[in-house]
């Protein structure tokens, strides 16, 4: 089948139009509203400085103008990533003008051929932390009532990331602490090496109003355990009173309140699961002499806190209230007529 020439002519009249059309629409100006989000970064000629900003990440609203080709390229650049504008590594509050220059000058969206008319916000203020970095000293602190010897750690050293406006509350000799968990040391057998992990952590002692990050977070703490022994707290213990047999008969002694609440104690595993079980009880010692009785005085400090059984024995414990291993218990003594 011959085409006609004609046929030939017209499509090509045809494709000419059609490209030219496709031209002068990309080429036409196009106004566009368009959602981004900003992301403020700060560079450092340092590699040892760090900083922070605060927001890091702000909505925005932008308007640009273009050729509809470019705008729509630039439509796309806004909503899959944010903008990013480089902030100077100056610690303190920044003020953050005229956003609609500081973002036509964003490479990737400069290289669109749109222009920014502009943004909204205009401004924006953020506040940047610069944070330095600080050595430390390692020491174990294995927080239980066990007896450890040999104890060890690695690293020996940490370092210690803090906000520049924190530094002076630092000692001039940090230390920080690998605490070790007291359940992982509960299920360790006394008389072997043992190594555990330790969280690192600043000393009680030091108090900072402020994040800081502690790299790494843990060390490696090395130890022979001697001996084992566990805390618990014991509702109720009674008060018993010790004092001169020649004295029987002769002084009445009361106790206004004969019990301790919340007693906190320490003692071998086997004696806790006995005071536990019930087979036993804490029982806090108070020696009286004759001459306290002579005297009637008002309150005499707990001498020691014991475990009590059945047939009689009793041993012993480390105990204490609210952190006193000898509260004050009131009395009232009378001599008998």
């Amino acid at each position: 089948m011959k085409w006609p020439r004609e046929f030939g002519t017209i499509t090509l009249v045809t494709i000419v139009t059609v490209l030219i059309w496709l031209l002068a629409a990309a080429k036409t100006r196009q106004i566009d509203t368009v959602a981004g989000r900003l992301e403020f970064t700060v560079a450092s000629d340092s590699a040892g400085d760090r900083f922070q900003v605060s927001p890091g990440r702000i909505p925005m609203t932008v308007t640009l103008e273009g050729p509809a080709l470019a705008v729509r390229e630039a439509r796309q650049l806004l909503n899959q990533s944010p903008l990013a504008i480089a902030l100077p590594p100056e610690h303190g509050r920044q003020d953050v003008t005229d956003l609609a220059t500081r973002v036509q000058q964003i490479d990737s969206l400069r290289s669109t051929g749109v222009t920014i008319t502009s943004v909204d916000p205009p401004r924006f203020t953020v506040d940047v932390t610069e944070f330095v970095t600080r050595t430390a000293v390692i020491r174990a602190d294995i927080r239980s009532a066990s007896t450890v010897q040999d104890v060890s750690v690695a690293p020996k050293e940490v370092s210690i990331t803090v906000p520049r406006g924190l530094v002076h509350q630092l000692p001039e000799s940090l230390v920080v602490e690998a605490v070790v968990d007291p359940r992982d040391i509960s299920r360790l057998e006394p008389g072997v090496l043992h190594t555990v992990n330790g969280t690192l952590q600043l000393p009680d002692s030091v108090h900072l109003a402020g994040a800081i990050t502690i790299e790494p977070a843990t060390a490696r703490v090395s130890f022979q355990l001697i001996a084992r022994q566990r805390r618990a707290s014991v509702a109720r213990v009674r008060i018993q009173v010790v004092s001169s047999p020649q004295d029987f008969g002769v002084y009445h002694v009361e106790l206004p309140d004969p019990l301790l609440t919340d007693v906190a104690i320490e003692a071998t595993p086997d004696d806790i699961a006995e005071v536990e079980a019930g087979r036993a009880q804490v029982i806090a010692v108070i020696h009286l002499t004759t001459n306290d009785k002579e005297r009637s005085v008002e309150s005499k400090p707990v001498s020691f806190f014991a475990i009590v059984r059945p047939d009689g024995t009793a041993t012993p414990v480390s105990g204490s209230l609210k952190d006193n291993p000898h509260p004050n218990v009131a009395l009232s003594i009378r001599r008998v007529q």
